[in-house]
């Protein structure tokens, strides 16, 4: 058992709680800011409601409980705070015990139980190249995958494809207007692009263009088979180059259903509603009111519009219900930036709709969309968009020019590799630089495109992160060089005793706690704050202490044996974060 569930289950037995509750001192515990206040410190405040009792006395009253075990070695109470010193010989042999033995799943816990959770995201629009702008939603939700799936949840991840919609009708009007077979079939998407663009345009100038698009897509929507072949070679030619930018991404889908899939469902759909008599006519469309539900003032969920025409919502709302048939769900998120509103409508349609026709679970509660901001300085429409593989390609590029910097000025732990290798070293630090960049603080927080803010490569970045792991990886190379190599043997952890060493040692027990909160809070985020922390820890000790010393043979294996725990750690964590852990740099 790691030494959080042991305190976890500990602090239950003396509150006299169920075992269940486990999880919610787990997630309250903390790491106080000093050595000389504990190890680890339970803070009193929520308890103080239901207990009925001020949060100081809980805490002294938990410390006279609390008595001192394997690895627990005295517990005080600090104001609100209950402060567990922990016996640290114990405690270090157990953690570097624990990463030795499963450094792959250490810091996993179970709190899916199996449950299907869906994942939505990246959807990007049919016809239209990836912009930068996707790249958020991809990234967010490609790592709360890997983070939930961590979390013991099977993942389905979907890539809910934008191939349904009134840009269809742009882009086909576009191509009956001025298409060039020829130039399609050499630059594809890039020339579909350029059509739905060149529409745009034209309709601000001539207001009838916007309604004759109108049109072309209500023809599709009624299966006009030279509209619908159209589409069908569209849509197969942008799925062709969104693969190579997913491949490129080491990012892959369950799924490529989209809104397209569920074209002949949305109709009985909105028949459901009105026959539950959840939904009503209002000047010629068909509207759910969800004020009532929502607590405020909210325009109605529109299903169908005065041309006869589906909505975006009544297509979200076929397509929850065709998941939660095929699925079963325990959760169904949408990685989808901007779009609150919009999906309270459909969620509180669903949840209305459920009432009215008793379904037997209300999953509807379950759906949940993880919004973020927009990357600002960009529309497709007006042609200000920066291309998602042109973003990719300069990363690569500047990177490479970092690595040379690096080489041709001595600095500490540049690498002489070949060309081959060097080109993907380049690939995947220029990919780490923006990956970060854009999952850092999901919240509301636009961004606006700089490619020197997104392609950093110094401070708290993703090549900071794997260049921590290639000096580790580089002590490993100068071990067996010196013959400290630990064969596979921990060596004596009696040799380690220094403050750094023990804050090394804390810092990795926080791991499961950091990939938690992950989950919990729906933020990647988290996992990288974490690893800067552990980083910096790491640094510290590297800088105060000699790992390989000849004349200390016990100490340095035993210093290996706390480096090699580590670098398992900070690997975990990049490849949650889909960050490629990097031997060299």
């Amino acid at each position: 058992m790691q030494i959080t569930a042991h305190i976890a289950q500990v602090l239950c037995s003396a509150l006299a709680w169920p075992a269940d509750r486990r999880v919610q001192i787990e997630a309250a515990l903390t790491t106080p800011p000093n050595l000389a206040l504990g190890d680890c410190a339970f803070p009193c405040f929520q308890l103080a409601k239901e207990l009925r009792t001020a949060p100081n006395r809980i805490a002294q009253g938990l410390a006279e409980k609390i008595q001192p075990d394997r690895l627990i070695a005295s517990a005080m109470a600090e104001g609100p705070y209950l402060n567990l010193f922990l016996n640290r010989r114990n405690a270090l042999g157990q953690v570097l015990g624990e990463i030795r033995e499963s450094p792959s799943t250490w810091g996993r816990t179970d709190l899916g139980q199996g449950q299907m959770l869906v994942l939505d995201f990246s959807a990007p629009n049919i016809a239209k190249p990836f912009h930068f702008g996707h790249l958020r939603s991809t990234n967010i939700g490609a790592d709360l995958a890997r983070i939930f799936a961590f979390q013991g949840w099977e993942v389905l991840r979907k890539n809910y494809l934008g191939d349904w919609g009134t840009q269809f009708g742009f882009v086909i009007y576009a191509w009956q207007k001025w298409g060039d077979e020829q130039a399609l079939e050499a630059r594809a998407i890039d020339y579909l692009v350029e059509l739905y663009i060149r529409a745009n345009r034209e309709s601000e100038q001539d207001p009838s263009v916007r309604e004759q698009a109108r049109s072309l897509f209500l023809r599709l929507e009624q299966g006009d088979a030279e509209i619908r072949a159209l589409w069908a070679r569209f849509r197969a030619l942008s799925l062709e180059g969104f693969t190579r930018t997913y491949t490129r991404l080491g990012v892959s889908f369950d799924s490529y259903d989209g809104e397209s899939a569920i074209n002949d469902k949305v109709q009985p759909v909105i028949e459901r509603f009105l026959k539950a008599g959840v939904a009503k006519e209002s000047l010629g469309a068909i509207v759910v009111e969800v004020s009532d539900v929502l607590g405020r003032d909210i325009a109605p969920c529109m299903l169908q519009k005065s041309d006869g025409a589906s909505t975006y919502a009544a297509r979200d709302c076929a397509e929850a219900i065709d998941r939660w048939e095929r699925y079963q769900f325990g959760a169904n998120l949408y990685v989808v930036s901007r779009q609150e509103d919009h999906f309270a409508q459909v969620f509180a349609a669903l949840g209305k709709l459920a009432v009215a026709e008793q379904w037997p679970v209300n999953w509807p509660a379950r759906c949940e969309n993880i919004s973020f901001g927009y990357v600002r300085g960009m529309s497709t429409r007006k042609g200000e968009a920066v291309w998602l593989e042109a973003v990719l390609d300069e990363a690569r590029d500047r990177a490479a020019r970092f690595r040379v910097q690096r080489a041709e000025t001595g600095m500490r732990g540049a690498a002489s590799l070949a060309a081959g290798e060097a080109d993907t070293v380049s690939e995947a630090v220029g990919q780490s630089s923006e990956q970060l960049a854009l999952s850092a603080g999901i919240g509301m927080t636009d961004l606006s495109f700089d490619w020197d803010a997104v392609l950093q490569f110094e401070g708290n970045t993703g090549p900071y992160l794997q260049y921590a792991h290639a000096r580790m990886s580089g002590i490993f190379r100068k071990a067996a060089e010196v013959g400290l190599d630990m064969a596979d043997e921990p060596g004596d952890l009696a040799a380690l005793g220094a403050d750094e060493e023990w804050l090394l040692v804390q810092k990795l027990r926080g791991y499961s706690v950091a990939v938690r909160r992950a989950a919990e809070q729906r933020e990647p985020f988290e996992i990288a704050h974490y690893l800067y922390e552990l980083a910096s820890v790491f640094n510290a000790f590297y800088n105060r202490h000699v790992v390989l010393d000849v004349a200390e043979p016990v100490r340095s294996r035993a210093r290996l044996s706390l480096v090699k725990a580590t670098q398992q750690v900070l690997r975990s964590g990049l490849q949650l974060l889909g960050i490629r852990a990097l031997e060299q740099m």
